[in-house]
């Protein structure tokens, strides 16, 4: 029975995390805008690795103004690049922000993240590479300590950047803190890092029916001076397509793990009904002596059988259910049991106990009665 215990948990919990995953990444996704595409360095697919895996990174500045100039489909296109874990101060206090993100000014647009207060930099102010910042609510409370930050002066790698304005809280994106962010202008990031590299080109375009035609164009654009090998091309369909395969990868190994689980567990249980069959030796004599057939043998230790994995089953789902009920709280995505976890799981229990109980129930049903009623 503990077989069949783990094989349910296993599955309830399995459909339970997927589908609680699924939804979190796909909304995460689709919250991008289905409007929007991504230009990576490198020859690039995005279902082998994270976006920016490249050998030799050729994308500089002037490509995102041929894109801006000309693209026939009105494109808003927004350059970036980040650095990971950089450590900001204030006065005496300093934490490592999430992540320092350059870009041009009109991420907010490109974006849809607005600023809450204060302002978002201006483009002249990209262009002359000014040391003026835009932050996020997380940095206000671990580094300002709730207070107002506009104008006050945040220190990166030994720079003083000016804050100007706060964006609008955002909550957790693909389990980071957006919140935990320093957005600066992409020419002083260039000169924070002391390199002119772009990690990434956002296009978005008004039109999303015109996508496929803009990508073409972007192709196009960027192959005039660029090698198709140099770039990437990353849609929102990728991206969902991309999480699928990760999950159906996830979803035949749990599902393998749990189908080992519930053949141990049918095996334990046609050894029960065996051992059962011969300790009822005499009784199933008697049953056959006044009148019982076949299958009223069969059927009888078939459904002792099922009643078996099918308490294993439900204990199972219980089990699985306590466990979600406790972690619930402490996971980044919405888990709960599904209908369909526990139908499924309720049906491969009754699938095992049917499987396991039929040749028990069987040699029991194919007892002669004469020897059974000599059985002590």
């Amino acid at each position: 029975m503990l077989g069949v215990i783990i094989g349910v948990m296993a599955i309830v919990l399995l459909v339970s995390v997927i589908t609680g995953t699924k939804a979190q990444i796909e909304g995460e996704i689709e919250s991008m805008g289905a409007n929007m595409f991504y230009i990576y360095p490198g020859n690039y697919e995005f279902q082998s690795g994270p976006p920016g895996v490249y050998t030799v990174n050729k994308l500089r500045r002037r490509h995102i103004e041929m894109l801006e100039t000309r693209s026939s489909f009105g494109a808003m296109v927004c350059a970036e690049y980040d650095i990971m874990g950089l450590i900001a101060k204030y006065k005496r206090e300093s934490r490592v922000i999430g992540f320092l993100a350059g870009v041009d000014a009109n991420m907010p647009e490109v974006y849809n993240w607005p600023v809450d207060y204060g302002r978002f930099f201006r483009q002249e102010e990209v262009d002359s590479a000014r040391r003026v910042t835009v932050i996020g609510e997380t940095v206000i409370k671990n580094i300002f300590k709730g207070s107002n930050p506009i104008g006050k002066y945040l220190t990166l790698k030994g720079e003083k950047f000016k804050v100007v304005g706060v964006l609008k809280s955002k909550g957790k994106m693909m389990e980071m803190d957006m919140d935990n962010s320093v957005i600066i202008p992409i020419t002083s990031a260039h000169n924070l890092a002391g390199i002119s590299e772009i990690m990434q080109i956002t296009v978005k375009i008004p039109d999303p029916k015109n996508m496929d035609k803009a990508i073409l164009e972007s192709k196009r654009i960027l192959g005039n001076e660029l090698d198709k090998k140099e770039f990437s091309i990353i849609t929102q369909d990728q991206m969902l397509s991309a999480f699928n395969k990760f999950t159906s990868v996830l979803s035949l190994v749990t599902g393998a793990i749990a189908g080992i689980s519930l053949f141990v567990g049918g095996i334990g249980i046609m050894n029960i009904m065996l051992v059962t069959v011969t300790e009822r030796t005499k009784e199933i004599g008697i049953r056959k002596s006044v009148g019982a057939s076949f299958s009223n043998i069969l059927s009888q230790f078939i459904t002792e059988s099922i009643f078996i994995a099918v308490a294993g089953g439900v204990l199972g789902i219980l089990f699985s259910i306590l466990i979600i009920f406790m972690i619930a709280p402490f996971v980044p995505f919405p888990l709960k049991a599904s209908n369909a976890s526990i139908i499924i799981a309720f049906v491969f229990s009754t699938v095992v106990g049917v499987s396991s109980g039929t040749y028990p129930a069987y040699k029991a049903a194919k007892t002669d009665p004469i020897y059974a009623l000599r059985y002590e």
